[in-house]
């Protein structure tokens, strides 16, 4: 199920890179703050991590930004 999908995806990132972006998030929640993280969490992805597919690459952007928006 879903769960088993976002388990999935969370495994591309590492914790550290989780908390640049989450601290990135608390920083700034305006509007043009979160257009330019998730702008940054693209690029990253687009960078740094190999996907197979442009579902791939919508997974991987939802799960970071889930991954951001948690408060653990």
């Amino acid at each position: 199920g879903d769960s088993r999908l976002f388990d999935h995806y969370c495994k591309f990132f590492d914790k550290n890179v989780v908390e640049k972006f989450r601290r990135q998030h608390n920083s700034d929640k305006s509007f043009n703050g979160h257009r330019a993280m998730m702008r940054d969490i693209e690029s990253y992805i687009q960078e740094n991590i190999k996907y197979d597919s442009k579902s791939d690459y919508y997974n991987l952007v939802d799960t970071m930004k889930k991954l951001v928006d948690y408060n653990f």
